[in-house]
C-alpha cells in the first residue's frame, strides 16, 4: 500500500476512535445550568459561532450569571455530534470532549454546562466527516 495513503487512513481511524472514546466528563459541573444565555461573539482564534461546510451550525454558549458554557449543534440530522473543550488561558490543562452528545430526533442538540470561570472553551461539532470547532471563549 502506499506509504500516504497508508497515513491517511492511520490518521482517520485515530480521529474516530477519539470520537467513540468516552467523554471525559459526562454530566455537568455543579452549579451550572443554562439561565442568561449568550453567545459570546468576543473569541479568539476563530468565530463563533461557525457555519460548518455541510450548513450545521456549531456554538459556544455561555451564561454570565453561573460561568459555565456549552456546545450547541443545530441544523443537523441523527448521529451529528457535538461536544466542548476547555483549557487554562495559557493553554494548560486541556480537557476535551466535555459533554460530548449525538443529535437523536430533534435536529439539534446541546452539551452539559461546564465551568469556565478561569478557564477557556470552544464548541466542536462533527458533521459527514467534517469537524469544526467555535474560537476560544
Amino acid at each position: 500500500m502506499n506509504p500516504l495513503r497508508l497515513a491517511a487512513l492511520l490518521t482517520t481511524a485515530a480521529t474516530l476512535t477519539a470520537l467513540a472514546a468516552a467523554p471525559a466528563h459526562a454530566t455537568s459541573d455543579p452549579g451550572c445550568d443554562y439561565e442568561h444565555a449568550i453567545t459570546p461573539f468576543d473569541v479568539a482564534n476563530g468565530d463563533n459561532p461557525v457555519v460548518m461546510v455541510t450548513g450545521r451550525v456549531v456554538e459556544l454558549r455561555a451564561s454570565n450569571k453561573t460561568k459555565c458554557a456549552w456546545g450547541r449543534i443545530s441544523s443537523g440530522t441523527n448521529g451529528e455530534e457535538i461536544w466542548t473543550d476547555r483549557r487554562k488561558p495559557d493553554g494548560s490543562g486541556y480537557q476535551g470532549f466535555l459533554g460530548y452528545t449525538r443529535i437523536d430526533n430533534s435536529g439539534s442538540k446541546h452539551t452539559d454546562a461546564f465551568s469556565n470561570d478561569g478557564k477557556l472553551m470552544r464548541a466542536c461539532g462533527s458533521s459527514q466527516g467534517h469537524i469544526e470547532c467555535t474560537g476560544w471563549f
